[in-house]
């Protein structure tokens, strides 16, 4: 017994033994691979998903191999890395790493791509939340447009770009709609401008031409809001809005009449309400109009 029990203990020590040499082996062997050998172990756990394990295949690379002709696609891959793994202020900062490093690199276009996505991704998607690093993205998706309009990636940086470039919209068009139902017409509309000078190829555009025109008539500055709403109205024919807004443009112009003769000027007055005539001959306010036009002429013939 005491035999077997000495023997069994001499095999454990030899098993471990072996796991021991086995292990550094290994160990040893991995460091010894070369820059190439490393990339293929890191591209596999790239394309699998293993994007931490990928991170420190790349870095071995990028940081022990820097003249290897490999190293700026490392580069690239590691960036990927950070970003497939939603690390995206640290792979934005790779892909930068990359641009300065490497300008003659065949993923540089690329690099300048993934930093604006960077920018996109990181950004939280509620519009109400801070937006700033979605403006850089436009930015940078904007000069991207600019300078390779030839990319294979054009189109994707298009969408993303009208993406980032909607969000904004709203969370300045959404601000108006807060200025606005708390009665502060003069703030909302200084949003809704915004909307209109810089993001009118959004959805949010022709809602903010809309709003600007509304809240110039809570102003009662009807001629601009007459002016606004006529021209949501050529601008935007098909819009949902558009009926509406014909409307509240024949309104603007009586309110226009209407307010002229309250101030007392009643040869404006009659200038403005003659003008209604002329280009809304046929609206529900004609008969009103006609009113004030008989009264203001009655007025003033019977003062002669």
């Amino acid at each position: 017994m005491k035999y077997r029990f000495e023997t069994t203990l001499l095999w454990a020590g030899l098993v471990l033994m072996v796991a021991a040499i086995v292990g550094c082996g290994g160990k040893q062997s991995l460091a010894h691979l070369s820059a190439g050998e490393l990339f293929e172990i890191g591209k596999e756990q790239h394309d699998n998903n293993k994007f931490i394990k990928a991170i420190e295949t790349f870095q071995t690379i990028v940081y022990n191999y820097p003249g290897e002709r490999i190293v700026d696609t490392a580069q690239y891959y590691l960036a990927l890395s950070y970003y497939g793994n939603e690390e995206y202020e640290l792979a934005q900062v790779e892909f930068n790493r990359l641009v300065i490093n490497y300008p003659s690199s065949a993923y540089f276009e690329s690099a300048i791509f993934m930093k604006a996505a960077c920018f996109f991704e990181g950004t939280p998607n509620h519009y109400g939340l801070d937006q700033s690093d979605l403006e850089i993205a436009i930015k940078q998706f904007e000069d991207y447009l600019i300078d390779y309009p030839e990319s294979d990636l054009y189109p994707q940086a298009q969408q993303m770009l009208l993406v980032a470039r909607s969000r904004m919209a709203r969370k300045y068009y959404e601000s108006g709609i807060v200025y606005s139902r708390l009665g502060a017409a003069g703030s909302a509309e200084m949003y809704f401008q915004k909307v209109v000078d810089d993001y009118t190829d959004t959805e949010y555009g022709a809602l903010a031409v809309f709003q600007c025109a509304e809240m110039n008539f809570l102003m009662k500055q009807y001629d601009k809001s007459r002016q606004e709403f006529e021209s949501f109205k050529a601008v935007f024919p098909e819009h949902e809005l558009a009926e509406k807004a014909a409307e509240r443009a024949v309104e603007s112009a009586f309110k226009e009449g209407e307010k002229a003769l309250k101030e007392g000027d009643r040869e404006a007055a009659k200038e403005k309400f003659e003008t209604f005539l002329t280009l809304y001959p046929d609206s529900d306010r004609a008969a009103d109009v006609n009113k004030y036009l008989k009264e203001i002429t009655g007025t003033n013939s019977s003062g002669s």
